[in-house]
């Protein structure tokens, strides 16, 4: 169930929800700690749900500076009312037999909460790709039935990006657009396929192998911002204190302080000296 951090309802009517699946490499949550960070979204809420394994920690996007003792768990809402989005991050994997309830009730409290849309954040094995994958992005898309033509069409052309290539089946038969082949891509795929009849969802991917997966969680942000607008990057004009206009740059991403040590410090460059 969702436990609200404040006394009062939310109302999520007309919301997109960024849902990061848990994945190779792990670059939806990292894409989604990128956007929360820039954002400086607010805390909503947490999920508590017996699929998830429990998890307690630090609060990752502390500054360093901070005297503040607040803790995270392993699944929290943040909301940014500006642009009617939340995110849910999710920390910890999934206990084993339990996804299915988890989507479950997901699909149930989207429905109930009327929100508009589902953007999922994944990424795929790249050793599973094939020879038209090898070159080029290594981002794609999948769109739901409820996308309207015209609006897949603006992805294509204004952002330039790539639907997922279908593959054929076992029987040899095209795979059907409900069931995108995506290996390593955590509960994407079901996630996608159970909740397409009753919300608009749209997956957002890239090829990836395991690793230090920073660079591939910041081209994972920047492609979902590019569509969502929800990070305003373009510099403005404001007035000065002289009447003249002063030209103020827009957001920058800012990366989670947390960040710093996650894959260890720089190596010493002497050692090959």
């Amino acid at each position: 169930m969702f436990i609200s951090a404040e006394s009062k309802e939310k109302d999520f009517e007309g919301y997109t929800l960024i849902f990061p699946a848990v994945s190779v490499g792990n670059v939806g949550q990292l894409a989604v700690d990128m956007i929360i960070s820039t954002l400086w979204m607010e805390r909503i809420g947490y999920i508590y749900h017996d699929s998830i394994l429990p998890l307690v920690g630090n609060d990752p996007f502390a500054h360093p500076e901070s005297i503040s003792c607040k803790i995270v768990t392993n699944c929290e809402v943040y909301e940014n009312t500006e642009n009617k989005t939340i995110i849910i991050q999710q920390r910890s994997p999934f206990v084993q037999g339990k996804r299915a309830s988890f989507k479950q009730w997901l699909r149930k409290w989207m429905v109930e909460m009327k929100i508009s849309q589902l953007v999922i954040l994944t990424s795929s094995h790249a050793h599973e790709r094939i020879d038209c994958q090898l070159q080029g992005s290594q981002f794609r898309f999948v769109t739901g039935p409820k996308f309207e033509k015209h609006e897949i069409e603006d992805m294509k052309s204004r952002l330039e990006w790539q639907e997922l290539e279908k593959r054929l089946s076992e029987n040899g038969e095209t795979e059907e657009i409900s069931s995108p082949y995506i290996p390593g891509g955590g509960i994407a795929k079901s996630l996608f396929k159970d909740c397409s009849e009753e919300v608009k969802v749209c997956i957002l991917l890239l090829f990836c192998s395991e690793g230090d997966n920073a660079s591939d969680a910041l081209q994972l942000a920047k492609h979902a911002n590019s569509w969502l607008n929800i990070i305003d990057m373009e510099p403005k004009l404001v007035m000065g204190v002289d009447g003249k206009s002063v030209k103020m740059p827009g957001l920058s991403w800012k990366v989670p302080y947390s960040w710093k040590l996650m894959f260890g410090s720089q190596v010493d460059r002497t050692l090959f000296h």
